[in-house]
């Protein structure tokens, strides 16, 4: 079969990673340097939500924010923020916790309800979206806008998800520069190694592409896809789960290690499920996640591995996709998710199916937009 015979939206934003990722760090970088010295010392606590992609970019860079700012930092889904998390959490002192807000619409119902929550109690707001005048930067008091052309092609998100993970590195070297917690020069290195480390993956592109399209050709019969991750990987395995329901509206699940082996592990007809882990030597559960493969090596599910590991790490049995090895750990989920963006793609061109249901009148009906729509209502409490 001709691979080009069945082109996608998510193969094509793949094959722009370096192109797109240098116009949002050209953005973002000038803006960040903007932002308060006093405010930076002010945040004793830093959140970071938003939903859907924009909510897993804040889990993909949690990691950059410990490491770097040495602040601690959560990453809470939108509705637990602005409709559960206690008061005492924003407004102790004015503006001691950071939120940062994502939405590269800027017109998420909840994440607008998130900022004006924060803001009622005096803390500091950052909004990060491709509208700088959108609601949820009106209700912020800084905006870092991500600088994507307002012409591109942006869904299923990719592009947009590494925009997100681009501001928010971003803010954590300004915030870790600012408060001495990284040198002038470590500072200087780690932007610079962002640039070329995304321009290393660049180069292993095609080759992700070449594999990419054989698993979905292997793929594209099983019943289910399982996603397995932990720490900033556990965004990367969500992430591909996500992109499984977006593009061909496949059934799929995400966990970490631990409780897939309590869990997903007694999944029925485990030959027909394709699992994918991503496992990177970084990792604080490397050898935890080492047993679960095991495991899937012994259910004999199908398996692709994405990893900074050497493939001699893993099973032969399994596909392992071999991902360059950053200087700083915590860029990796810059570009894991890049090999099963492939996969996904690939594999709803295969089914002929339309992303996000679009030819399917049930999700795109009246009545279901209407349904929809019912999420801007807006409660601060």
């Amino acid at each position: 079969m001709n691979r080009n015979d069945y082109d996608n939206s998510l193969a094509r934003q793949a094959r722009r990673l370096e192109e797109y990722v240098k116009i949002v760090y050209e953005s973002v970088f000038p803006q960040v340097d903007q932002l308060p010295v006093k405010e930076i010392w002010d945040a004793q606590k830093i959140f970071i939500t938003g939903c859907g992609d924009s909510w897993l970019a804040g889990i993909a860079a949690k990691p950059a924010f410990e490491s770097v700012t040495k602040i601690e930092t959560n990453a809470p889904r939108a509705i637990d923020f602005s409709r559960a998390l206690s008061n005492k959490n924003l407004g102790y002192s004015p503006n001691t916790p950071l939120v940062i807000l994502i939405s590269y619409s800027g017109t998420a119902a909840r994440v607008i309800e998130c900022a004006k929550r924060a803001s009622k109690y005096g803390a500091n707001t950052i909004a990060i979206t491709n509208n700088p005048n959108s609601p949820l930067a009106e209700n912020c008091r800084y905006c870092i806008h991500v600088g994507l052309p307002e012409d591109g092609e942006y869904q299923p998100g990719l592009t947009t998800y590494n925009a997100s993970m681009i501001a928010l590195f971003a803010i954590a070297l300004r915030i870790g520069r600012i408060r001495n917690k990284i040198t002038p020069l470590e500072y200087e290195d780690m932007k610079k190694e962002l640039l070329s480390f995304v321009s290393e993956a660049q180069k292993k592109v095609s080759e992700y592409e070449e594999r990419a399209f054989e698993t979905a050709l292997k793929w594209k019969g099983l019943k289910a896809e399982d996603f397995i991750g932990d720490y900033g990987d556990y965004a990367t395995a969500f992430f591909g789960s996500a992109k499984v329901i977006e593009t061909f509206g496949g059934y799929t699940t995400y966990d970490d290690s631990e409780d897939w082996c309590h869990i997903n592990y007694f999944l029925a007809d485990p030959e027909k499920i394709g699992r994918v882990v991503i496992n990177n030597e970084s990792s604080p559960s490397y050898d935890r996640m080492l047993e679960t493969i095991n495991a899937v090596k012994i259910l004999k599910s199908p398996c692709m591995i994405v990893s900074d590991a050497k493939k001699e790490a893993f099973p032969e049995t399994m596909e392992v996709f071999t991902t360059v090895k950053p200087k700083y750990f915590w860029m990796n989920p810059l570009i894991q998710h890049i090999p099963f963006d492939f996969v996904a793609g690939y594999i709803a061109a295969l089914k002929g199916e339309t992303g996000f249901r679009a030819d399917d009148e049930r999700y795109n009906s009246d009545l279901a937009k209407n349904r929809l729509k019912s999420g801007t209502q807006i409660l601060i409490i």
